[in-house]
């Protein structure tokens, strides 16, 4: 058991054990019937086919979780969501979309994304994960509210889970150790894949990766993190650039340079928890770029790289030119001519100049 689940209110552990049977979704969807893995997972739906439909529901009808599709109609998605966080703040809203092109604002009032193109597995990861989160917020939040009643000093938050990611053992246990010392609940993986893989068993609430390693390098795995689960904080760490800001082209939202003393990581890691709801919001409504690793020269000599499509997933070359790396670049798919936003490994000249 975790550090921070044998902190938790006894109440807490019960309500993340409990099955999807005990929970209700109000789903807002022009074809509800498309959502019926949900109640074969044992969920139990509420189904209305429209914002104003389901905005009445909502009044006479306790759920945990509002999943709502983007294309309604005839109510604009986004007022309904903006509707519903005004009515219950703390009711987590899951979207459902087409891609992850929308409008700036889109998501100021969601929890979690979905696309079409995640499948149904994903959107049951995103509805556990919100629901956890839910609940986390309750508990975690009743000691204080109830110290605040009697006129007393709440106790502090708990402090939760972070993933450490370095492929240098001595440096990942090193780190993992004094994390532990500080009371956090630490998991650890020794490169980008298997962070992956760690992703899929259960979300933290900190990654912390390094950024040079074999494989999946850490530019490359924090962009995933930011794309695919936006509720997760991230810190990058390296001993390659000079200062604590973060590098340019590096998508994270604190970095912490290895040359420097630990209490630095140690507050990093703590802001990033502190500001984590906000962050959230952030990222959102950002539309991410991904970080392209470069593939080497092709016969030519002309160095390029291979672009996946966000929408369609095909894979497709492009050559670079002088001025298109470290900075974010729009390319249409050539098969879908979906826009896509990337940004390019920057060569090791740019990195050394930039780090100077």
């Amino acid at each position: 058991m975790s550090n921070c689940e044998q902190n938790l209110p006894r109440l807490l552990i019960q309500a993340e054990a409990k099955t999807a049977e005990a929970r209700s979704l109000l789903c807002i969807h022009r074809d509800p019937a498309r959502l019926s893995v949900l109640q074969e997972k044992g969920f139990s739906l509420v189904t209305a086919t429209h914002g104003t439909q389901g905005l009445r529901l909502l009044a006479s009808k306790s759920v945990d979780a509002v999943i709502l599709e983007y294309h309604l109609g005839i109510v604009d998605s986004v007022a309904v969501a903006d509707e519903i966080k005004k009515i219950s703040p703390r009711l987590p809203v899951v979207m459902l979309a087409e891609s992850l092109d929308l409008p700036e604002g889109a998501l100021k009032s969601v929890d979690a994304l979905v696309t079409r193109s995640d499948g149904p597995h994903f959107l049951l990861e995103a509805i556990h994960t919100v629901l956890q989160a839910k609940d986390r917020l309750h508990f975690d939040t009743a000691p204080a509210r109830q110290a605040e009643q009697r006129g007393e000093e709440a106790m502090p938050v708990t402090k939760c889970q972070i993933l450490v990611v370095d492929d240098d053992q001595s440096v990942r246990e090193s780190i993992t150790l004094s994390l532990m010392e500080e009371g956090y609940d630490v998991v650890a993986a020794e490169d980008g894949f298997r962070a992956l893989s760690q992703l899929k068993k259960k979300l933290p609430d900190v990654v912390l990766s390094d950024l040079d390693m074999p494989g999946m390098s850490g530019f490359e795995l924090l962009s995933v993190v930011r794309r695919r689960f936006t509720q997760i904080s991230t810190v990058a760490m390296s001993g390659a650039y000079v200062g604590e800001e973060v590098p340019f082209g590096l998508i994270a939202d604190g970095f912490f340079n290895k040359s420097s003393q630990s209490k630095n990581l140690l507050n990093t890691i703590q802001q990033s928890l502190l500001t984590t709801q906000a962050r959230s919001r952030d990222h959102h409504r950002e539309c991410t770029p991904a970080w392209i690793p470069r593939n080497g020269n092709e016969s030519k000599a002309m160095p390029y790289v291979v672009l996946t499509c966000a929408e369609c997933l095909r894979a497709f070359p492009m050559n670079l030119a002088e001025g298109t790396t470290a900075e974010v670049l729009e390319m249409p798919c050539r098969y879908c001519h979906s826009m896509n936003r990337y940004i390019i490994e920057p060569s090791n000249q740019y990195a050394r100049e930039a780090s100077a």
